[in-house]
């Protein structure tokens, strides 16, 4: 399932962890068991999703801010490159997670409950140093409206009561990061592609080390601060510390997977988690030591399948790239999105998707970062601690 959801533009895995928490009351499993199936896929989604957004430029969410980079290297014939190094810097991510669990056991708790009170000026500053990193006046323009009208759609979809929360924001999310770009696909046509090269080796060196160690205690802020994404939070160490193309790609990475671990954590400490999958099992059992411990392992055991599928999903890619009807993926693609859409959320989930993909085209028309529609999230959060 995480091969399906990591490889396939515009399925989320939570969309999937819903589906499952639907049917869970007639499958013959006992709880832990779906937990563990759930643990499976949304680690091995962690890996795979970047798969698209080397060659396709259909990114989750989580991997937006890695696409031009990844594409970078595509053009330059190393997309192998690209590939080796998200699988290396989710596994690191995970690892330096793993190193720092029994510390983050204690210090979850303690720095959430003191940072608890100035999460609504972490969150207000956090704003202000993504829309300034646009730095030209009419992008910081854009960005500012594209942040606001996110907004404004985060509170309508928290307001609205057709849909429940879990179930709007499948649409949302479909159409703020998947069919907007599916759209604009529509557009391409199939180029033509250097030349790949076949074997490219990833250093061991001081880099992969510190990019990951840095990336795995970006995961740790995802899973503290509510709303707040990889990808934010990628952009805002980015900003901060300043990297190179394959720095920046190892660090988003292990942003990403590293979160699975800590998302966990966070569920069992301060029973707050911060993952869509996270959610749903935590409303099927209570997570005590054992379970988190089980969780764990799982999570450590699927990585290790995870890197190599995606290092040989990569290489199938890489060989097919040339092959690939840009125009034609992109229009199969919108239709099965729109259909999954439909089937699951209705007419007016429908409509939420094409809200929704008016606001994500906005970014793309206008040359700004994505990331300012989380918006839709951080929005509702504010005017929450604010007490609205």
């Amino acid at each position: 399932m995480g091969i399906i959801t990591g490889l396939t533009p515009g399925i989320h895995v939570n969309t999937v962890a819903i589906m499952g928490l639907s049917i869970f009351p007639r499958l013959s499993i006992s709880p832990i068991e779906f937990a563990v199936i759930m643990v499976g896929m949304a680690v091995t989604h962690t890996f795979l999703d970047f798969i698209p957004s080397i060659f396709l430029g259909v990114p989750e969410e989580e991997t937006a801010l890695s696409v031009l980079p990844t594409h970078q290297l595509l053009i330059q014939g190393r997309a192998i490159e690209a590939v080796k190094l998200t699988a290396y810097g989710s596994l690191f991510g995970l690892f330096f997670a793993l190193i720092f669990l029994l510390p983050a056991l204690f210090l979850i708790p303690v720095i959430y409950k003191n940072l608890h009170p100035f999460i609504l000026y972490i969150l207000i500053i956090c704003i202000i140093i993504l829309i300034l990193r646009e730095r030209e006046f009419r992008k910081i323009f854009y960005a500012s409206i594209v942040f606001l009208l996110s907004g404004i759609l985060g509170i309508f979809m928290f307001k609205q009561r057709i849909l429940s929360t879990t179930e709007v924001l499948f649409p949302v999310f479909v159409g703020i990061f998947g069919l907007s770009n599916i759209l604009f696909s529509l557009k391409s046509k199939s180029t033509e592609i250097v030349p790949q090269e076949d074997f490219i080796t990833i250093r061991m060196d001081r880099d992969l080390l510190s990019s990951t160690f840095i990336g795995s205690i970006g995961g740790l802020i995802v899973g503290i601060l509510p709303a707040m994404s990889p990808s934010q939070v990628g952009v805002i160490m980015y900003e901060i510390m300043g990297t190179n193309i394959r720095n920046f790609i190892l660090s988003v990475s292990a942003i990403n997977t590293s979160d699975a671990i800590y998302s966990f954590i966070s569920l069992y400490t301060i029973n707050n988690p911060r993952s869509g999958v996270a959610t749903i099992i935590g409303k099927i059992m209570s997570i005590n030591l054992n379970t988190l411990l089980l969780l764990v392992g799982v999570t450590s055991f699927i990585a290790f399948i995870a890197t190599f599928l995606h290092i040989k999903i990569g290489r199938i890619a890489m060989r097919f790239v040339k092959r690939i009807n840009y125009r034609f993926l992109s229009f199969l693609s919108l239709m099965f999105v729109l259909v999954l859409v439909l089937y699951f959320t209705g007419l007016f989930g429908l409509y939420m998707a094409i809200l929704s993909t008016v606001v994500g085209t906005i970014p793309i028309l206008s040359g700004i970062s994505r990331t300012h529609c989380m918006g839709v999230l951080i929005v509702p959060t504010i005017l929450y601690f604010l007490g609205c």
